[in-house]
């Protein structure tokens, strides 16, 4: 029986709880329908100032000391040149004297010129080679120009051969050098300074 007076009272409380159904219901919010605000969530702020504590570091060892004595290098440190090794052979091109009594000699030579393209190659007996190759482009028109292609190269007084491959046209001049070994040039090499 007493079960059955406990079941009741239980129904009777959860019939008389108002339902959240989502609308304005006046014994929650008043009856004007106004907003009523909590302190739910609102800040509250607790002071907590800092507080100095004044311990300052001394490493443990007392004052620093500088020690005065100069940094000394290692005296054994080697010290490195590049110098041109010589070649095996002598330049030959770079005799003095030999040109200034016999003159440079032309060994080959070809040239051929026409109205709209010429064409040439040379070469003498101190290896300087040049070759060109150009042709007219646009004739009769404002964009009217030479567009050209070719070569030279030399032996230098290094014992190197220099050569300079270029095109020329619309675009400008565009050259493109390489420096070549030759049987008279040396090698480059690391010599030790301090023996």
């Amino acid at each position: 029986m007493l079960l059955l007076q406990f079941l009741i009272s239980i129904c009777v409380c959860a019939a008389g709880s108002p339902i959240e159904d989502g609308k304005w219901n006046p014994y929650k919010y008043g009856d004007s329908g106004k907003y009523i605000p909590t302190d739910e969530g609102k800040y509250i702020h607790i002071p907590n100032p800092y507080i100095h504590i004044d311990n300052p570091y001394d490493g443990g060892f007392g004052p620093y000391s500088h020690d005065y004595e100069p940094y000394v290098e290692a005296a054994s440190q080697d010290v490195y040149r590049l110098v041109q090794k010589p070649p095996q052979e002598f330049n030959p091109f770079y005799k003095k004297g030999y040109y200034e009594n016999n003159g440079i000699k032309i060994l080959n030579q070809k040239h051929n010129y026409e109205e709209d393209k010429y064409d040439f190659v040379f070469e003498t007996e101190n290896k300087i080679r040049a070759k060109e190759n150009a042709v007219l482009k646009n004739p009769n028109t404002i964009d009217e120009g030479i567009a050209s292609k070719g070569f030279y190269e030399y032996i230098g007084p290094d014992g190197f051969m220099y050569r300079v491959d270029y095109t020329a046209d619309e675009n400008g001049f565009r050259p493109k050098l390489k420096r070549l070994e030759t049987p008279y040039s040396g090698k480059w090499v690391l010599e030790k300074v301090n023996k």
